[in-house]
């Protein structure tokens, strides 16, 4: 049995056991997380339709035939341009009963299907496609570690470059072409590079800031291999950093390991993100953490879980976070520092395992193995 008829199995024992009647599968990430096959079919309707009982389905153009892989005991459904393809999805669902829909589908053809279905009650895809993908199996785990070590050796290399007259965007551009030299050709997101007082904006977009003698400067960075992300950031200075950036620095960096520390099964999201805000926020720079201390990474590079002040949620085996807490002072520098940790039977395991101490770029620099 493949693993993509397992996790159709697992989402029909999650309806049975709550009744629901079925879950429709839209996006390209849920797509290929119970088919193996990426497909982003844009406004054509493509879906996996995995009922209660019986055999699930997969809805896609005609123009696809060649790319979905069949899967046994999944029936393969086409359809062609003309072809009333909401229709056609309508008429594989029941008449009556709940069915969960991932987040990702456009409203207009959901509006369409209601017509179609006015006595089907319908409800999120976090209750079945969130529960799963929230815990990463064997496989999936195996291809993020295979990403973490890939995005070690880039952001080693990168930092090796950086130097004083460079501009962020070059730095950024130097970023893509690492990924590319390790056979990565799609990126997690746009390289953040954000020297001096641009590292104090969390989500800079990299332009023309020149990296400069005394600047701190913060390097976000991931990439996408055979579909599983990566995502980790390191601060380093250009010149000798100001004796307040090494104490922001060792601030962060206290925070974001002791984070990693408290992570196991069993322990809230909400309690990870106190350790690494309490430390902050001891240390007097509580109001300059200004975003949740982790998010969940897998197929997509922002997915569930989240580390933040207000979930409850309870961590659990095979669970895969960002660790990433930062201080940012407005007008002057930024400091994150950031990993990617699959929880573990009795704690965490890194995937990421560039130093975290301080560099000064030119001097203590590894390159991670590039």
């Amino acid at each position: 049995m493949s693993i993509y008829v397992e996790r159709i199995n697992k989402a029909q024992a999650i309806l049975a056991q709550n009744g629901w009647e079925a879950a429709v599968v839209t996006s390209p990430a849920n797509f290929f997380y119970f088919t193996g096959t990426w497909l982003d079919s844009h406004e054509r309707l493509q879906a996996v339709v995995i009922s209660r009982t019986g055999a699930a389905s997969i809805v896609v153009h005609e123009m696809s035939r060649e790319e979905v892989s069949p899967l046994d005991g999944v029936t393969m459904v086409f359809w062609k341009d003309g072809e009333p393809s909401v229709e056609i999805l309508a008429g594989l669902l029941p008449k009556q009963g709940v069915i969960s829909f991932d987040n990702q589908w456009p409203s207009e053809k959901l509006i369409d299907l209601m017509s179609f279905k006015k006595e089907l009650t319908y409800i999120k895809g976090t209750p079945v496609i969130g529960a799963l993908r929230l815990k990463k199996d064997r496989e999936e785990i195996d291809l993020l570690r295979k990403s973490g070590e890939i995005a070690d050796r880039v952001i080693g290399e990168a930092i090796r470059l950086a130097k004083p007259g460079m501009k962020e965007s070059e730095l950024a551009k130097e970023i893509k072409r690492l990924f590319h030299e390790q056979g990565v050709e799609q990126l997690s997101f746009s390289p953040i590079i954000g020297a001096g007082a641009n590292g104090a904006i969390p989500h800079h977009q990299s332009d023309d800031t020149v990296l400069a003698e005394g600047d701190m400067v913060v390097v976000d960075m991931g990439g996408i291999k055979d579909h599983y992300c990566s995502d980790m950031t390191r601060t380093i200075a250009i010149g000798e950093p100001s004796e307040e950036m090494v104490q922001v620095y060792e601030i962060v960096r206290k925070a974001q390991d002791e984070a990693v520390k408290a992570i196991r099964p069993g322990v809230s999201m909400r309690s990870i993100d106190q350790v690494a805000r309490s430390i902050i926020s001891q240390a007097g720079y509580g109001e300059f953490f200004t975003h949740r201390t982790g998010h969940g990474l897998g197929i997509e590079v922002h997915e569930e879980p989240f580390l933040t002040s207000d979930n409850e949620q309870l961590l659990e085996e095979g669970m895969v976070v960002s660790v990433e807490p930062g201080i940012y002072l407005s007008g002057k520098f930024g400091v994150r520092i950031e990993d990617i940790v699959v929880v573990t039977a009795h704690g965490a395991e890194r995937l990421n395992h560039y130093p975290r101490e301080l560099i000064t770029a030119g001097k203590n620099v590894t390159t991670g193995g590039v």
